[in-house]
Formats: structure tokens, sequence, C-alpha cells
């Protein structure tokens, strides 16, 4: 009688988790279908902004070089789709990624010097490699690696002291801060600050000492920012000066309008999204293109759609790009593996805090950073980095029923 029990009990166990496994199953790939639908219609507007652009300009070398990026990129979210994120898990990998991190960088600042062929200054920023035809950014594209380091260092250390936390996973921000800082790329740094602290928010640390962390570093750029306005021109002769000054004067006393000088690009874009209203002016009726905008096909794309597509429009990108970030939040939330749970985080963190960044620069709610928006500015470094970081997302979601292995 025994033994019939626990045939029962075995074979009912046996059913639970086999229906316990299909219902993942079926989430997994309703998450993975849903993923790709998002990519592919925001792939989709986005060709049709650029092409917008490039008709008016009679340059379709730009659009062809995006869709070159889009194809490659799709190439890359493939490739790391099928493949075992699990291996970053290795502290020798973890090592590796991180030497080679820091000597690219290192190639990079001292390549700005000595090889200027190679490493190129565009907008006074030194952090491009000229590859034929096209220019990489090592800083945009390296900040895949970066999540990928820090995801481990909370993994491992989620247990041990907050300070200790804290303390090494900053210093790995620094290492690749100190660097993009002598590229003289502010803006990009930024960036690698907000997706260090979307994942030090989504740790296992008491959120009231990382409000406090917070709130420090507000409290400092606050007052940072008010002596730049009042002191900056005294000390510092310099652009990124006058951008930060000329940003604070247009967000309380309306300095963009009419400035022909550091505030322009703004002072167009805002025009942009108000001749747009809520509906837009119509697909290829934008005048901004007309190089009113200049370069509107880079960090200020969002100024086009929002002309053409209006407030809608704009609406419907940034639904998209919160759909996607909330399924990247459950993917890790829901992974067996702390690495793969901090790794989807970072990465949800970096593609939503940069459109969030590209959008408040657009309408002057930020200083122009040069952040390019994921997916619809053109640039191949970040495309290809957005792409990538899509596909490990999905190799984590791919591997959300199975336990923890040796990897």
């Amino acid at each position: 009688m025994k033994i019939e029990n626990k045939s029962i009990y075995f074979e009912k166990n046996q059913i639970e988790k086999k229906i316990k496994k299909d219902r993942i199953s079926i989430e997994t790939k309703r998450k993975r279908r849903t993923i790709f639908t998002i990519i592919f219609l925001l792939l989709i507007i986005s060709t049709l902004n650029l092409y917008s652009v490039a008709y008016y300009e009679e340059n379709s070398f730009t659009l062809g070089k995006y869709l070159f990026f889009v194809f490659i990129g799709a190439f890359s979210l493939m490739f790391f789709n099928i493949f075992n994120y699990k291996i970053f898990k290795k502290e020798k990998m973890i090592k590796f990624i991180y030497s080679a991190s820091i000597l690219l960088l290192i190639f990079v600042f001292i390549g700005g010097k000595v090889l200027p062929g190679v490493v190129k200054t565009i907008n006074g920023a030194t952090g491009w490699i000229r590859l034929g035809p096209i220019n990489i950014q090592p800083a945009e594209i390296l900040k895949v690696p970066f999540i990928i380091i820090e995801a481990y260092i909370f993994y491992k250390k989620e247990n041990d002291s907050i300070f200790k936390l804290i303390g090494i996973s900053f210093g790995i921000f620094l290492s690749f801060a100190g660097f993009i800082i002598l590229q003289n790329d502010m803006g990009t740094v930024i960036h690698y600050f907000a997706i260090y602290l979307v994942m030090l928010f989504m740790s296992g640390i008491d959120k009231k000492v990382i409000i406090k962390v917070v709130s420090g570093f507000g409290i400092l750029g606050i007052v940072g920012l008010v002596g730049l306005y009042k002191y900056g021109n005294i000390f510092f002769d310099g652009y990124k000066v006058r951008r930060i000054t000329m940003y604070i004067d247009g967000l309380f006393n309306d300095g963009y309008i009419g400035n022909i000088d550091i505030g322009y690009q703004v002072a167009q874009s805002l025009l942009a999204f108000g001749n747009g209203g809520v509906l837009g002016v119509g697909y290829g009726n934008g005048v901004q293109k007309y190089s009113y905008l200049p370069e509107i096909h880079t960090d200020f794309i969002m100024a086009l759609l929002g002309e053409e597509m209006g407030f809608l429009g704009v609406c419907i990108i940034v639904l998209f790009f919160f759909l996607l970030y909330n399924i990247m939040i459950d993917i890790g939330i829901n992974s067996k593996d702390f690495f793969g749970k901090y790794l989807a985080i970072g990465i949800g963190g970096m593609i939503m805090s940069q459109v969030l960044i590209n959008l408040f620069v657009a309408v002057g709610l930020l200083p122009v950073f040069g952040i390019p928006m994921p997916l619809f500015s053109y640039g191949g470094s970040s495309i290809l980095t957005v792409m990538t970081s899509i596909g490990i997302v999905l190799s984590i979601n791919n591997y959300t029923s199975i336990a923890f292995d040796k990897i």
C-alpha cells in the first residue's frame, strides 16, 4: 500500500513538474515573440524616418549605411539569442572582458594623440576608430561588457557588506568613466552612470542606503550646475561650460529662443515638436530636415519624428520601448540565475535610460550630451550595441526555466 502511495505521489509530482515546465515554456516563447515584434516595428518606423531625411538630402548612403548596421546587428542578435550567456559567469572570462575593454579604451586615448588617421575626433570627442568607410565608437560598444562585469560583481558580492559591494562596483564604473572622460565624451559617461544606478537600485542593497547615495550625487550635481552657471565663465573657457549655462538659461529663462550659438539645435528641435503638435504635419512634410536642424539624422532624430508624426507618434515609440524594458526586467526578475537577473536588468536600464536622455535633450530638459536614440539615430555602434544586448536578454529568457548548472 505504501509503495502504491509512493507511486501515485511520484506520478503526481511528475505531472505537476511537466505542467509547470510547459507553462514556463509558453511564457518564454511569448516574451521572445513580443520582443521580436517590438524590434521589428521600431526598425520599420526608424527606417521610414531616416528615409524621409535621405530623400530630401538625396543621400542614399546615410540610409544604406544604417540598413547595413541593422543587418549586422540582426545577425549579432540572432547569434547571442542561441548563445549560452552563462559562459560570461566564468571568472576568467570576466577578467578577459575587463582587461580587453580597458586596453581598448587606452588604445583610443593614445591613438587620438599619435594615430589621428585611425582614431578620429568628431564634435570635440576623440573616440571613433576608423575601419575603412565606417567609424566604430568603442565607448558605445563597451556598454555591454560594462554591464556584464557589473552583473558579475553584483552576483558574486551580493552577500558581502554594502560598502564593499558599492566600493567594488563603483570602482569598475570609475575605471571605464576615467578613460571615456579623457576622450572628452561626458555624455557617454553620464549614460554609464545611469546604467550603474539602475543596476544598483535593483540589487539587494537596502534601498535607504541607495537613496542616500543617489541623493548625495544629486545634490553635488545641482551644486555643480549652479556653480558652473555663476562662475564657469570665470574659471573655464570651453564649449561644454557654455552649453551647460545655455541649458540653464533655456530651462528657466527661455534662453533657447532666438539663440544661434550653443542652443541653436535645441531651439530648432523645440520648433519641430511644436510644429508637429498632436498628430504631426504628415510623413515627409517636416521642414526641419531642410538644413534648419543640423545633422537631424543623429542625436535629434526624434525631432523629425515629432514634427511629422506628432506627439502621438512619439508616445507610441516611447510605449514600445517601455514595453521592451518591462519585458527585460520581467525576464531578469524571473531568472533562476542572479547573474542573469542583473544582466537583463542592466541591459533594460541601458536602453530605457538612453531613450529618456535622448528625448529630454531634444526638448531641452537636459543639456546636449550627444546620446543617440536606440535603433533610431544614424550610428552603427549604437545599433550594434542595442541589438547585441537584446540578443543576450533573449538568451537569458531561453534559459529561464533551466536550474543552476556548473557554468
